[in-house]
């Protein structure tokens, strides 16, 4: 019995250190290429989105081609599934495909078949693509805007309503939570902003 006990005593040691190994994998951040990435320990999800461009415009003075796509998944293991769309259109045209997480730094996503304009950009069926990471962030949720307008709050305050607003299908970046309330940034092609948005505006995670 006591023999027994030690070895079951072993196994838990092991799960946990073995666990925490794993958990050290989990870093959320900037990763190159144009993925950002968010890890919610309080409900083990991880989400993601991915942006990146190619040509460009004289004329327009806008990049000709663009590759986007949004992603939320439960975390069960190194190898993931994802279910793979543009912001607002999860019901429309999603593509599912694997994320592979390495190491610390590193991460993989292949897709089952090309999103529109990604075949310009960069090919994500033929091979899986990989991902390194750039600059660590404290974010926990990678989030999309659902309403047609939302604003920016300098406290999380119905009376601190700033001029600072976001647009259907914007994308922010949670890295703190309270209530109905989360303070994030928004990183625009001229301008980064920040501050407490309302929940109930985004996407449901």
């Amino acid at each position: 019995m006591k023999g027994g006990f030690g070895r079951i005593s072993i196994l838990i040691l092991f799960g946990f250190y073995g666990f925490m190994g794993y958990s050290q994998k989990l870093v959320s951040g900037e990763y190159g290429n144009g993925l950002k990435l968010g890890f919610d320990s309080a409900q083990n999800k991880l989400s993601g989105y991915y942006e990146n461009y190619s040509g460009w415009n004289e004329l327009t003075k806008a990049q000709l081609f663009s590759c986007n796509f949004y992603f939320e998944t439960i975390l069960n293991g190194d190898s993931l599934e994802i279910n793979t769309f543009y912001p607002g259109e999860k019901s429309n045209g999603s593509i599912k495909g694997t994320l592979k997480i390495t190491n610390n730094n590193y991460l993989f996503i292949k897709l089952q078949e090309e999103h529109g304009g990604c075949w310009n950009v960069q090919h994500f069926a033929d091979e899986p693509v990989n991902f390194e990471l750039v600059k660590k962030q404290h974010w926990i949720q990678i989030r999309y805007v659902e309403t047609a307008k939302t604003y920016f709050y300098s406290e999380n305050s119905d009376n601190k309503k700033t001029k600072v607003y976001l647009v259907k299908n914007d994308v922010v970046c949670i890295q703190r939570i309270e209530g109905d309330w989360g303070y994030g940034t928004y990183y625009g092609d001229k301008k980064i902003s920040n501050g407490w948005i309302r929940l109930s505006d985004l996407n449901l995670l």
